[in-house]
């Protein structure tokens, strides 16, 4: 949190910088703070040892979603890397035959986008390096989606030094490297689909926010942000995010049926989404269970009637429907707000940064003492309130700039000179 506020505080002064050493500055720091993140074992995440082993087994001709790690029609596969010996089982105080792989007796929950970059990572031979291998992916997906946020940025003729609160943030340099999270993958293919339909090719931008979905389910979200206001426009561009995502699954589907679904269902519960209990922000008003969860999704179909109804630009509308989402539903991992923190800065909206932010109290605290919900609830609980006072500042401050002078001009006579 300290680290993240002195990136803010950063982020401020580089503002009045003139805008070419901005620039500069920022592109540079974009790369040296993902490229001095690299650890010799990923900080605060085991995602990407499963990564590593979905990418390991497809390579092998098997379906991923057919096997758990532990299957015993998979112990050929088992590599020095992720099934430690005995003694390294015995020094990192596990037990004997034990795996870096989280949740090994279940299936695989990554969507198929996500299955082809692991693939991507085992062929090209990226895991050979363990850690370092899977966050050099990272590294380089991280570089690309900062190409494509300065082109989405020059697009919309937006200042790139607006740019400065995503590089300065944790997200780049330990969520998309360090850790090596696939969210950025998903990120970055939801610039390139507004990209896309800032070039007037809307089919073309409901195609790759499919793409964004088959690697992390939860961007399906922004298919409500760049639909088209015509209805018949709006419904190709559904049909083509509908088969996308079809083509995208059918394969796994046939081999191995309902199996595609993975960990999903177990994840939800294990995550206390099933109890109702983890919507730490409507827990302040002291509403939980079946109620919260019933009334989370009246709040967000409210948004996304909003959204469809008032239309703010497409950006703008994917900042609201992403914000809305973290605060409603809390989660965690703070490396779900990575989506939420490219279209945000990207709409000229960084504040809502500071609900991404969020995330790492209730994460720190539940590594640490187990629980996450008093930390969670301070911590999402002010972010909201801060959004919301930038949020009417910013309206107070348009609002200002649009009142005329109090002291009305006299209009000059018709064919008078001007002074």
């Amino acid at each position: 949190m300290g680290l993240a506020a002195l990136g803010a505080a950063g982020a401020a002064l580089l503002q009045r910088v003139p805008r070419p050493a901005a620039v500069a500055l920022v592109v540079l720091a974009g790369v040296l703070l993902p490229a001095c993140s690299f650890a010799a074992k990923a900080p605060l995440s085991d995602d990407l040892y499963r990564y590593a082993w979905d990418g390991d087994v497809q390579a092998h001709g098997i379906d991923p979603y057919r096997y758990a790690p532990l299957s015993p029609a998979l112990d050929a596969e088992h590599t020095a890397w992720l099934w430690p010996s005995e003694a390294d089982c015995t020094a990192m105080h596990r037990r004997l035959h034990c795996t870096l792989i989280n949740r090994a007796t279940d299936h695989t929950i990554y969507p198929p986008v996500a299955e082809v970059y692991f693939l991507g990572i085992h062929l090209t031979h990226l895991d050979a390096l363990r850690d370092r291998g899977v966050e050099l992916a990272g590294f380089l997906v991280a570089l690309a989606l900062l190409a494509a946020m300065l082109a989405l940025l020059r697009a919309e003729r937006r200042d790139p030094r607006v740019l400065a609160w995503w590089v300065l943030a944790p997200f780049a340099a330990l969520e998309m490297t360090a850790d090596a999270h696939v969210d950025g993958l998903a990120a970055l293919l939801s610039v390139l689909a507004f990209l896309l339909l800032r070039r007037r090719h809307p089919l073309w931008a409901a195609a790759f926010v499919s793409l964004a979905a088959l690697t992390k389910l939860y961007p399906a979200l922004l298919l409500v942000a760049v639909l088209e206001r015509r209805w018949r426009a709006a419904a190709k561009q559904v049909a083509v995010f509908v088969a996308v995502f079809v083509v995208g699954y059918l394969p796994h589907v046939v081999a191995v049926g309902s199996d595609v679904i993975g960990y999903l269902p177990g994840y939800l519960s294990e995550e206390d989404y099933g109890s109702g209990t983890r919507y730490l922000v409507l827990g302040i008003f002291g509403i939980s269970g079946h109620l919260a969860t019933a009334l989370v999704v009246l709040l967000m179909l409210a948004v996304i009637a909003a959204v469809l109804r008032f239309r703010p630009p497409p950006l703008l509308a994917a900042t609201y429907l992403y914000g809305a989402l973290l605060l409603l539903t809390t989660p965690v991992q703070p490396w779900y707000a990575i989506g939420l923190g490219v279209v945000a800065v990207c709409a000229g909206r960084p504040e809502w940064l500071a609900v991404g932010v969020a995330g790492y109290a209730p994460y720190f605290a539940a590594v640490l003492d187990g629980s996450s919900y008093f930390g969670g609830t301070l911590s999402y609980g002010l972010a909201a309130g801060f959004v919301l006072a930038v949020t009417v500042w910013r309206r107070r401050g348009a609002g200002r700039s649009r009142t005329p002078s109090s002291r009305p001009r006299t209009p000059r006579p018709v064919g008078s000179p001007a002074h």
